[in-house]
């Protein structure tokens, strides 16, 4: 990634969330800005990206504030493993397990989403029909 870093004001433009939006989750700790001299926040590249992650996880999935925090610890202890920074066999099996309960919740997403998708489709029919016998009794 280039060196170059952006105002929260270039941030909120490109991600399309409010300055109030991308301070919270820095506050939640989901993002680490730099900072000027002065006290302002610069993103990089790589933050910008975060951050379209974290509203794609809270937009399109529906994971809270908590889960997309453990998503992104899990994200890094495994990047921590797989670079070989963390290699003892407690953090390994914490992985798993917290690999593991991800899968389970996205299952559990998954079946939900499926559930509303079938009952949108139901009432598509359902209305199509409405308006068809509604338009033949004319």
């Amino acid at each position: 990634m280039s060196d170059k870093y952006f105002k929260i004001d270039e941030v909120a433009k490109i991600t399309g969330l409010t300055k109030r939006t991308i301070r919270y989750y820095e506050d939640m700790e989901l993002i680490k800005t730099n900072r000027t001299e002065a006290g302002y926040r610069l993103y990089s590249e790589d933050d910008i990206n975060k951050v379209k992650e974290i509203k794609d996880l809270r937009l399109k999935l529906g994971l809270n504030i908590c889960e997309i925090k453990k998503l992104i610890g899990l994200r890094d202890d495994l990047d921590s493993i797989y670079q070989c920074e963390k290699v003892d066999i407690n953090t390994i099996n914490d992985a798993i397990a917290k690999v593991k309960l991800l899968y389970n919740l996205t299952v559990e997403k998954e079946e939900t989403m499926l559930r509303v998708k079938n009952n949108c489709a139901d009432h598509i029919n359902k209305l199509t029909n409405i308006l068809s016998e509604s338009e033949n009794k004319k």
